[in-house]
């Protein structure tokens, strides 16, 4: 009855095809589109009930029905929501550009000047049009709900136009019939339809029924007040969440209105989980928009340091007019990022006082993503924050004993003006360092990382609370009394110190090393390097390709270490002696020296190379040992 033939007035089979085949990765996600849809019609109608409208047919309990033909390959998806008018069908369905809802909220706003028509989906045209992705016909039969409006059919195979006629018998709200392509086809069976709409629309607020059964949950947990929730059910989400079977350690939950509103509930797991570059697409929080799943696992929502989360964030402001997998750089993606990392650094910093040592189990596990965050955040505040939550042992305390920054500042000296660190690959390397050595006679405290990360991490703070974060390598006390109490007899003259210092240079080649000084730094070591940039350098080192490691390792020790030589050793004493009555036995201690000062400094890249020194330097001891021939 009375036909209308219409043409697409702005979309070509071109831009079809974009929409079909190129905004979505997945096509499953068409049925998304079209409950979320009808859930917009179902709330357009609250909204006119609420502001008393006269409606057709008020009886009409609100639900989303979605109905299966095996036999004529078909799947329909039905709502009682508000329907459209003819102009309304045009406008809407005639150009993929318009969006009924956007207008619909535009209007609503202006009427009332609130938000009470804030809680729409979607946006239809876009959301629509995603049907001819699986179908290669569409039928849409609506009826509005102003009172007296005819009953609509609108028919389309997406290509060239579509066709309105009125049809009696059709109840208020909007029904969609699509005709399955032959490869589609999966898409009429009952189990792959739940599984799509628990996946993606297991939380839409109104009830979806799937062959006369109710497949999902209205009331989502995110949304409900944290009191009302258990314990149970959080771990029920999480495990639902996660695929995991532990509990969560740790249990977030927040809702904010700006900078962006969003619905927040986060989980950290009980234990690590493996993330590397190949499983990265496996972790994430999943997005929500007003209940409606956008993405499974959106890696974008935080930084890669918190990808351990598990959980779910939805925003109202999360936009629907395109495809969701075109989300991952927008703004509003970055300002949900910004909420979540912020809260989750805040939340951390107050359970590690409110239970420090369940936050010491969080950072045995999780504590090389704190280090990563400290590494890769651009934000000085953010970092400064983060280093809160680092953890070290101390010289100050027993094996095994985590110190904070803060406590190591609380009990540090009157007059101290630095955090000082060493960097080792265990407790017993570190105390027997040269380094250490100083610092302990000084009557410092020392923290101890055992790991690269944690001497990057400290690198980048460079300072905590007005004090310096200085590595051990680079500590420059000032000489003590006990170190300047050796007696002149003892220790090299200054004249002979220098000439040492001098021939070392020239024996260890100006390409190798920067300076070569004698110094009072140390007591047990007959040498030591110092590096103004350490810690960059032992990464410059880390980076550099294999095949340039070798050349790489000398010019960043020509141009950044100076050897410090113990004028009171006894080997540096002995060695000054040396280098007149036997130069070539003392080029090889010379060179051995500097070794065991990088190797002491983490700064050798290839200890195989000291082997043939050393074993000469084993022939010529041997040799000097070995008695009268018999």
């Amino acid at each position: 009855i009375n036909a209308e033939y219409g043409e697409f007035k702005a979309e070509t089979r071109q831009l079809l095809d974009i929409v079909a085949k190129s905004l979505y990765s997945e096509r499953e996600v068409f049925l998304r589109e079209l409950v979320s849809n009808a859930a917009d019609a179902l709330e357009k109608l609250r909204y006119r009930q609420v502001v008393g409208d006269e409606i057709e047919s008020p009886d009409l309990e609100p639900s989303i029905q979605i109905s299966l033909s095996d036999s004529l390959k078909s799947i329909t998806i039905e709502d009682t929501g508000i329907g459209m008018t003819r102009d309304e069908l045009i406008a809407n369905l005639g150009t993929i550009a318009r969006s009924g809802s956007k207008e619909f909220v535009k209007k609503t706003q202006v009427e009332s000047g609130d938000n009470k028509g804030s809680n729409i989906i979607g946006q239809f045209g876009v959301g629509f049009y995603s049907a001819f992705m699986v179908g290669h016909h569409v039928t849409v039969m609506t009826r509005s709900a102003v009172p007296g409006s005819p009953g609509l059919v609108w028919n389309s195979n997406g290509a060239d136009g579509y066709e309105i006629a009125e049809a009696v018998g059709i109840p208020r709200g909007t029904r969609i019939v699509i005709q399955l392509r032959e490869d589609a086809e999966e898409f009429c069976r009952k189990d792959r339809i739940r599984e799509v709409l628990q996946k993606h629309s297991n939380f839409v607020g109104f009830p979806v029924m799937l062959e006369g059964a109710q497949v999902n949950t209205v009331d989502p947990l995110w949304v409900r007040k944290a009191s009302d929730i258990t314990v149970e059910e959080h771990v029920e989400l999480y495990q639902s969440l996660s695929a995991r079977r532990d509990s969560p350690m740790y249990t977030m939950q927040f809702a904010v209105e700006t900078p962006v509103s969003i619905k927040c509930v986060l989980y950290v797991p009980e234990f690590m989980p493996q993330i590397d570059i190949s499983s990265m697409g496996n972790f994430g929080i999943s997005l929500y928009s007003r209940k409606v799943m956008v993405q499974a696992r959106n890696p974008k929502l935080v930084p890669e340091w918190l990808l351990f989360l598990q959980g779910v964030v939805d925003s109202e402001d999360v936009p629907l007019n395109l495809s969701r997998e075109l989300l991952q750089e927008s703004v509003i993606i970055n300002k949900i990022k910004s909420v979540i990392t912020a809260k989750m650094i805040s939340y951390l910093n107050r359970q590690s006082k409110r239970d420090p040592i369940k936050f010491e189990k969080f950072y045995r596990e999780f504590g090389r993503f704190i280090r990563i965050g400290m590494v890769t955040t651009e934000s000085t505040s953010e970092r400064e924050d983060l280093a809160k939550l680092l953890r070290f042992e101390s010289t100050a305390e027993e094996n095994g004993v985590l110190v904070s920054l803060d406590q190591y500042i609380e009990r540090a000296k009157e007059d101290q003006k630095q955090v000082y660190y060493l960097c080792a690959p265990s407790r017993e390397v570190a105390l027997s360092s040269p380094y250490y050595e100083s610092l302990s006679d000084a009557g410092y405290e020392v923290l101890l990382t055992y790991n690269k990360e944690d001497d990057v991490a400290m690198f980048r703070l460079e300072s905590y609370k007005d004090k310096k974060i200085c590595s051990a390598e680079n500590a420059n006390l000032p000489t003590t009394k006990s170190r300047d109490s050796t007696s002149t007899e003892d220790k090299l003259s200054d004249q002979d110190g220098k000439d040492l210092a001098t021939w070392m240079r020239d024996v260890l080649g100006r390409e190798t090393v920067k300076e070569v000084k004698i110094t009072d730094r140390q007591h047990s070591q007959p040498a030591v390097v110092s590096v103004k940039n350490l810690t960059t350098l032992r990464h410059y080192l880390d980076m550099a390709p294999p095949e340039q490691k070798e050349a790489s390792y000398k010019y960043l020790l020509h141009d950044n270490v100076t050897l410090e030589l113990n004028p009171s050793h006894p080997i540096i004493r002995e060695l000054s002696e040396m280098r007149e009555g036997s130069p070539d036995i003392a080029g090889l201690v010379a060179a051995q020296l500097f070794d065991n000062a990088l190797i002491n400094a983490n700064l050798v890249h290839d200890p195989r190379r000291m082997v043939p020194r050393i074993n000469q330097l084993l022939d010529s001891l041997l040799k000097g040992r070995k008695g009268p021939a018999e």
